[in-house]
């Protein structure tokens, strides 16, 4: 089945929840058949295949009070793996069957099992349902729908865990709950979190909406730039790269990235990114700095300004790439010689 990786391209989003029936394994392994018991796939199945070794797994169980809530968190070690396993299916028509199913099953090994000093409980999460689902909300109007949330909007007055066995958890949907940053000393989710971070980074924007507003308000200053020196050609791609120019009868290809901070010196990459500028020349990285983004009085995203900074003929570099992330330090700017024009 088709699955909407909304996450793939944004390094923050690296959280996930686990909602088990049972405790057994719980913090040492994600396990999920590749089909379901009528051998159909199923995405809150699928999901396991697409996590990461160094994702954060957040644990959905009984807590000690015996309300549902989150228990804990675990780090993804891997390697994802394909096993045969024999599970019983959930719901009313797997319990009616009473036969277990045998059959290949995604194996994600755990590591590192934390327990929060104050579990989550469900009745928390309802006291911030409207927050909660905002969030959601905001996830799936950037990234379209599905968005596979952790939470569901049970009767129009209650949250409740999905149904299912594994979903996405938006990276700003941690920062709600855990109200990061700064982090919450119950929960430190580790090297591979960009909730609490020093210098001048491409920072983390919580609100979905606005992280995709502040990305489209600088795609739209460099086509305004490559238009005003004279560009001939702009196509908008996305991935692997942002914008496809022609200038001066040359094809340029453009990463561009933007932030609300003030002279960032370093900036969020993909492997793809990574890869494609290394793979093709001449690719330019078009950096915008301090933009402003606010919510008008309708609930819109507005944004302006910004301070435009240009790599031209840019190649990442591994001396300048932290490997956990991909995060590329800004090189001083180059003016190109006599001999090369620019443009």
């Amino acid at each position: 089945m088709g699955i909407n990786n909304w996450w793939d391209a944004d390094p923050d989003e690296i959280y996930w929840l686990e909602i088990r029936q049972e405790p057994v394994g719980l913090g040492e392994y994600l396990r999920a058949p590749q089909a379901a018991g009528d051998g159909n796939p199923s995405w809150s199945y699928e999901l396991t295949s697409y996590v990461l070794p160094g994702d954060r797994v957040f644990h959905w169980h009984r807590t000690p009070s015996g309300e549902p809530g989150i228990l804990g968190w675990s780090e993804a070690i891997g390697p994802l793996e394909t096993i045969t396993w024999s599970w019983q299916a959930r719901g009313t028509r797997g319990r009616e069957r009473g036969v277990p199913t045998v059959g290949p099953t995604w194996n994600m090994p755990l590591t590192n099992y934390t327990e929060l000093a104050r579990p989550v409980t469900r009745s928390a999460l309802i006291e911030r349902r409207g927050e909660v689902l905002e969030v959601i909300d905001g996830v799936a109007r950037a990234y379209g729908k599905p968005v596979y949330a952790p939470f569901q909007n049970y009767g129009g007055r209650e949250l409740r865990a999905q149904q299912g066995y594994l979903t996405k958890f938006p990276a700003a949907l941690v920062a709600l709950i855990f109200e990061l940053p700064p982090v919450d000393a119950t929960f430190a989710p580790g090297s591979r979190s960009r909730t609490a971070r020093a210098g001048r980074g491409q920072g983390y924007l919580a609100d979905a909406e606005k992280r995709s507003a502040l990305e489209r308000h600088a795609v739209q200053m460099a086509i305004q730039h490559y238009r005003a020196i004279g560009a001939t050609e702009i196509e908008e791609l996305g991935k692997p790269y942002d914008l496809r120019v022609k200038l001066n009868g040359v094809e340029r290809h453009v990463e561009v990235k933007g932030s609300v901070g003030e002279e960032l010196d370093s900036v969020q990459l993909t492997q793809g990114e990574v890869d494609h500028a290394r793979a093709y020349q001449p690719t330019d990285l078009f950096v915008v700095d301090g933009v402003s983004a606010s919510r008008d009085a309708d609930g819109s995203v507005v944004t302006s300004g910004g301070v435009v900074r240009i790599w031209h003929e840019w190649t990442p570099h591994d001396r300048a790439l932290r490997p956990t992330h991909l995060r590329y330090t800004l090189p001083p700017i180059v003016a190109p010689s006599k001999a090369e024009p620019w443009p």
